[in-house]
Order: C-alpha cells, then sequence, then structure tokens
C-alpha cells in the first residue's frame, strides 16, 4: 500500500477499503465513472481524477471555457488542469502538515463528486460522435430554421 501515512488516513476516513494499490506512492479509488489517484508527493497530498488523454477534436475553445466555469462552480474544492502530457485532470492537493482523516475525506470525496458529474457531461458535450442528424444538417447547411436570419 502507498505511505503508511496515507494508509492509516485512509483507515481513519473510511476509504482504506475502497483503496486499491497502484504502486508504494499512490491508491486508486472509483466514484461512478471516474476514478481517482491519491498519493504523497514531497510534502503535500494529492488527489487526481484524469479524465481525457487529450483535448477534444472540436470546440476546443468551448471546452476551455467550460472547465473554467466548472472550475468556478466547484468553488475551490478541485480545479481542471492541462497536464504538460496533454492529459486533462480534475485535482486537489493540501499540505501534509496538519492534515487530518475528515480533510483527507474531503479532499478525495470532492474530487471523486466532480469528477463522476463532470467526465459524463464534458463527454457528451465534446468528445461524443457527432449523431448521423448533425452530421447531415452540417453537411446540407440546413439548420431546420434555427440557424436565425441570413446576415
Amino acid at each position: 500500500m502507498a505511505s503508511e501515512l496515507l494508509h492509516s488516513l485512509l483507515v481513519e476516513c473510511g476509504l482504506a477499503d475502497n483503496a486499491v494499490a497502484v504502486d508504494d506512492r499512490f491508491v486508486r479509488l472509483q466514484y461512478g465513472s471516474a476514478f481517482v489517484l491519491v498519493g504523497i508527493s514531497g510534502t503535500a497530498v494529492v488527489a487526481v481524477a484524469p479524465l481525457f488523454r487529450q483535448l477534444p477534436d472540436r470546440n476546443v475553445e468551448a471546452f476551455y471555457r467550460k472547465l473554467l466555469v466548472n472550475n468556478a462552480q466547484m468553488g475551490g474544492v478541485a480545479s481542471f488542469a492541462v497536464q504538460a502530457d496533454g492529459w486533462i485532470v480534475l485535482h486537489a492537493g493540501r499540505s501534509i502538515k496538519g492534515l487530518d482523516s475528515n480533510e483527507l475525506g474531503v479532499l478525495i470525496g470532492g474530487v471523486g463528486r466532480f469528477a463522476d458529474q463532470y467526465d459524463d457531461e464534458l463527454i457528451a458535450e465534446f468528445y461524443a460522435p457527432a449523431s448521423a442528424t448533425d452530421a447531415a444538417v452540417a453537411a446540407s447547411g440546413d439548420a431546420g430554421g434555427l440557424a436565425g436570419p441570413a446576415t
């Protein structure tokens, strides 16, 4: 299992039974369709939910805007980030100094619940293939009267 400190905190906050060791530094916890990696890195504990391997193929600016709006809605509990390797993650961290098991449980649970909520929303909006109807409308240039008046 991960470090003794992490293990003891996971036991105290009731998450140890659901934690699966990834290596000697990290554990994995499942939250619906998302998972959270939790570990100690230097002097901090981190919880990271890797969501997408790369940016969506379309509407990248709208995707970034959505991530920023979601960051605001989470009220500082967690935040989206794009890592140097291209992964889009939801993460949170805190210094180990003074950390208690309740704080760790809130940190992990916040990342897990928001990751489970937002992964489905982001997949539907940015990663799901366009429907055949949407593709046909786009190809024909006919928006069914929804495009508004021509300018």
